[in-house]
């Protein structure tokens, strides 16, 4: 057994006393640690995030305890892609349309339209000038959209342009 493995199986053993303890100290331990908690994640995300791509894992490979950091405050990508995503929710709700997030790792994310934008014709539009922007600007490991298409028969798109508030393309040429 390694200090790493025996330091873990301590934590968890001084984990199940504070479980045994007396409220209110059983509660202000925890909110200690969710508080410790949130400094470190947010202290090694942002180390990760300075670190040049590859960095991280070539790290963990070689060191089981940032191995076991990395993988303990890795960001939940899915979440990062709905949060991302919140923004340009309400844009799409007034074409009668969402975005469903189905899966999103390694900066890969998988959406697929629903409502009134599955099958719209300016759906393309709208994932380019809206989804993807919003990924790009909210999710710093974004790399690619993949969308899931679906059997829905084409149609124009409903109402006013789908283009995000603020943003205009032109309709014809040099229009």
């Amino acid at each position: 057994m390694d200090d790493l493995e025996q330091l873990v199986e301590r934590l968890d053993h001084l984990l199940g006393r504070v479980d045994e303890a007396e409220e209110p100290l059983r509660s202000d331990v925890y909110e200690l640690l969710d508080g410790v908690d949130a400094l470190h994640r947010s202290a090694v995300r942002a180390l990760v995030d300075a670190l040049p791509p590859g960095a991280a894992e070539e790290l963990a490979a070689r060191h089981p305890a940032l191995e076991w950091l990395f993988a303990a405050y890795a960001p939940d990508e899915r979440a990062l892609a709905e949060a991302a995503l919140d923004g340009i929710r309400p844009f799409l709700h007034s074409h009668g349309g969402d975005v469903q997030v189905l899966d999103a790792a390694d900066g890969i994310v998988r959406v697929r339209l629903e409502g009134a934008c599955d099958g719209c014709s300016a759906s393309a539009a709208t994932l380019q000038h809206g989804v993807e922007e919003a990924l790009r600007g909210a999710f710093p490991r974004f790399r690619a959209l993949e969308v899931e298409r679906t059997d829905a028969p084409s149609h124009p798109p409903p109402g006013a342009p789908l283009t995000p508030a603020g943003r205009d393309l032109p309709m014809f040429p040099g229009g």
